[in-house]
């Protein structure tokens, strides 16, 4: 008879305390680069207790990934204390004591990195101690970091003003009047920059979030904040035009003037910006360009492949060597569409080995299954589909999307009907699907029934009224439709 009812795990085992720890869990995503200079700071006298450094050398035997069978808290215990009894308190203690070292020391390293924030402790501590002209030339370099710094952001000016706010004090001691010096002025244009910078983007979020994900938030202060970004008095430049161009894309000025003047602004100013910032403000256009080129009157597949291979260059969609499987596709897909089919066979190769182990081979294979139906070699992309295991619903989506083109063009009837049938089922059933995703792909259904019937003599030649349905449609795969009904009309 099977047991019904679950043993506890034994010690050591996928449930070991230590294992499953947030400390271990750290010492996973340390690069390696960062695991040596960690042993350095373990072993340096930032940290006061030999213990502790012990218990990092002993835990360094499992390195990277201490899946080690031995990797136990009785192993580590014995050999730490040597014929001593076990005591899991003191594996705790240990553990808390190096995850807390392990955060000073990711604390230290990012802050060196960061040589303007670092510059304004050292300044504001020679403040506090007033050490008279330390301050002064520490504050000069602090600006002279600020500038070049090519950044232009919230940050940029919120830093700014703090730093002349303590030149100001720092003068102010022996100078209350403000006759010798007086730096008043720039610090309020300073700190308006930091404030229209820092509302105009959390606004540009929230309307984002309203348009897409049905948000609704209080925005009543966005009309007057617009309206003070336009008045006279505010000194406006590249950055603060760009946060005011994404909120009208989200907004009134959801136009094709407002999308193709932020991507011109963009594409003038990105060193302006963090990748943070980047990433949302290219993903408004794509979002943009991706709503538009589901209107088979607009052939923008060539700026929707632009938006691609700019978030590409500019490190926006990969992080630390990897990708993600539905920006891979995305990425893709943008090529074929604007058969850049060179582009997009070098792209499976230079970035497959970013995606998850776990998902590479299923992106892949579709992936060629795409390049492949482009070439019109439909028996290699049948073959590259075979392969596909589905992991989830937008796999189904994309390869039951290939298989009714692949089937409507290879002629099969009967294939072509099964898979259309099945496909307008799992649409229906699919809880995981929007309204909206039903709706672009039902269509593209329907009216590649239709078009095959056509061909195929079962219905009536209706090129002229169904084209102009199809124009009127939101379609998943409308540009290859297209070119399939004007094959039948001679268009």
């Amino acid at each position: 008879m099977k047991q019904l009812i679950r043993s506890k795990p034994e010690k050591g085992s996928a449930g070991d305390s230590l294992k499953n720890s947030n400390l271990v869990q750290l010492l996973k995503i340390f690069s390696r680069e960062e695991k040596t200079e960690f042993g350095k700071f373990v072993h340096s006298p930032l940290n006061p207790r030999n213990e502790t450094a012990r218990f990092y050398d002993c835990l360094k035997k499992y390195f990277p990934n201490f899946e080690d069978i031995n990797f136990k808290r009785q192993t580590v215990f014995a050999e730490l204390y040597p014929g001593k009894k076990f005591s899991d308190d003191v594996i705790r203690r240990n553990a808390s004591n190096l995850l807390k070292l392990a955060e000073d020391f990711i604390a230290f390293r990012e802050l060196k990195e960061d040589q303007i924030a670092f510059s304004n402790l050292v300044t504001d501590y020679y403040l506090r101690k007033d050490p008279g002209n330390l301050f002064l030339r520490k504050a000069g370099k602090a600006r002279l970091l600020l500038d070049e710094n090519p950044q232009r952001n919230e940050n940029y000016y919120y830093r700014l003003e703090q730093l002349n706010t303590s030149i100001a004090y720092y003068y102010s001691k022996e100078d209350a009047t403000r006759k010798k010096f007086d730096n008043t002025p720039e610090r309020i244009e300073q700190t308006w920059q930091f404030a229209i910078h820092a509302l105009l983007s959390v606004y540009g979020a929230a309307v984002n979030d309203m348009l897409y994900f049905n948000k609704e938030y209080d925005i009543e202060l966005l009309k007057p904040l617009m309206n003070i970004y336009k008045s006279k008095a505010f000194k406006r430049n590249n950055t603060t035009e760009v946060l005011y161009y994404c909120i009208k894309l989200s907004t009134d000025g959801r136009n094709d003037e407002t999308f193709y003047r932020l991507l011109e602004l963009l594409e003038e100013s990105s060193s302006l910006f963090s990748k943070a910032e980047l990433f949302g403000f290219y993903i408004s256009l794509h979002n943009y360009a991706y709503e538009r080129s589901l209107d088979p009157k607009n052939e923008i597949w060539d700026i929707e492949f632009k938006i691609a291979e700019r978030m590409l260059e500019l490190g926006l969609i990969t992080e630390n060597g990897k990708i993600t499987s539905e920006w891979f596709v995305n990425t893709f897909i943008k090529a074929i569409r604007a058969s850049k089919l060179e582009f997009a066979e070098n792209f499976i190769e230079d970035y497959r080995e970013m995606l998850p182990k776990t998902e590479r081979e299923n992106v892949v294979n579709t992936s060629r299954a795409e390049l492949a139906f482009t070439r019109k070699d439909y028996v290699k992309a049948l073959e590259y589909l075979a392969k596909v295991k589905f992991n989830n619903t937008w796999d189904k989506l994309r390869v039951n999307h290939m298989y009714v083109k692949i089937h409507y063009e290879m002629n099969n009837p009967e294939s072509f009907y099964y898979i259309t049938d099945s496909f307008k089922h799992f649409l229906k059933d699919e809880p995981s699907i929007n309204d909206f995703i039903k709706k672009t792909f039902g269509n593209f259904l329907n009216y590649t029934i239709q078009v095959f019937k056509m061909r195929s003599g079962e219905e009536k030649p209706a090129g002229v009224n169904l084209r102009k349905k199809i124009l009127n449609s939101q379609i998943s795969g409308n540009k290859w439709l297209l070119e399939k009904l004007n094959e039948l009309t001679g268009k």
